[in-house]
């Protein structure tokens, strides 16, 4: 099993101790600076204003971006869905088409027509009917 690995503590409570150093009196006082951890305030600072506005650029930018793609989405869909319902509508066209074409079709026979002029009272004159090859 992994163990964590033991971290060095700060204490930022400790006050400086300004005590002289037995032995040490006859060399100057030099005082040590101690890097500390920043807090996010004072990173904060010293963050430049251009790094800033880069900073909020970026952001505004990948905002609309993604409002960009949602908008492009919902209208390819848009677009999807009336080439579906105009693609049914030609279907349907297409098929009442073929409806008619077998109506004229059974309509135009010449048994029928035949039968249709005999019923309203007209007769065969062969003289004046021609075949065409």
């Amino acid at each position: 099993m992994a163990e964590l690995k033991k971290m060095e503590d700060f204490q930022y409570d400790i006050p400086e101790m300004d005590e002289p150093v037995i032995g040490l009196e006859n060399e100057p006082k030099v005082q040590r600076n101690i890097d500390l951890p920043q807090s996010p305030k004072r990173k904060l600072r010293n963050i430049s204003l251009l790094e800033k506005a880069i900073g909020f650029l970026l952001l505004v930018a990948i905002i609309g971006i993604a409002i960009l793609t949602i908008q492009v989405r919902t209208s390819i869909t848009q677009m999807t869905n009336q080439i579906t319902e105009t693609q049914a509508t030609i279907q349907d066209k297409e098929e009442s088409a073929l409806k008619l074409e077998q109506q004229k079709n059974e309509l135009s026979k010449a048994d029928r027509i035949k039968d249709v002029a005999k019923s309203k009272g007209l007769s065969d004159n062969f003289e004046n009917i021609r075949k065409v090859k």
